[in-house]
């Protein structure tokens, strides 16, 4: 008899759910030390947490539309919790953003694949889309694909000066 790890179960590559309740507030948590990864995979100095509150609207939004993600988000926080407890976090970090490539909804065959396709790779599109990358390019006036921040700590996309 061979122990699989929770994250290499075989799972149908369609979409899981919809789940009867939604993610508890450990699982949200574990879902946004998820998101926070990102900073530490690309080694971004970002002050992640003025993202929190669109961060949890896009939870909201996938969880409440057709299809619902509701039972992606429970198998993603279940996932990194089982890779946080036998690798720690940089190694579950990695395993989530470095390792696990996933490109196609037929690849996700296992629960680690589906956390990467359906969760994994919403939140780094979410964190571009919130100009997270922006540290990437220093001195560049470049705030990701939105059309600025509704933050006030973030200036407005191209305010320099007029000549």
């Amino acid at each position: 008899m061979t122990d699989t790890p929770y994250w290499d179960e075989k799972v149908p590559t369609s979409l899981l759910g919809p789940a009867d309740t939604p993610p508890n507030e450990k699982q949200v948590e574990l879902l946004w030390q998820m998101f926070v990864g990102i900073t530490e995979h690309w080694q971004l100095d970002f002050a992640i947490d003025l993202l929190r509150s669109r961060w949890l609207d896009m939870l909201q939004a996938r969880r409440s539309g057709d299809p619902d993600y509701t039972e992606e988000y429970i198998n993603a926080a279940k996932v990194f919790e089982a890779l946080l407890d036998a690798l720690g976090s940089s190694g579950a970090i990695e395993t989530i953003y470095g390792k696990t490539i996933v490109t196609k909804e037929s690849e996700a065959t296992t629960r680690l694949r589906h956390a990467k396709y359906f969760v994994a790779n919403d939140f780094i599109r979410c964190f571009t889309a919130c100009g997270g990358f922006r540290a990437l390019v220093p001195g560049r006036n470049y705030t990701g694909f939105l059309g600025g921040s509704r933050f006030r700590e973030w200036a407005p996309v191209r305010t320099r000066a007029r000549q």
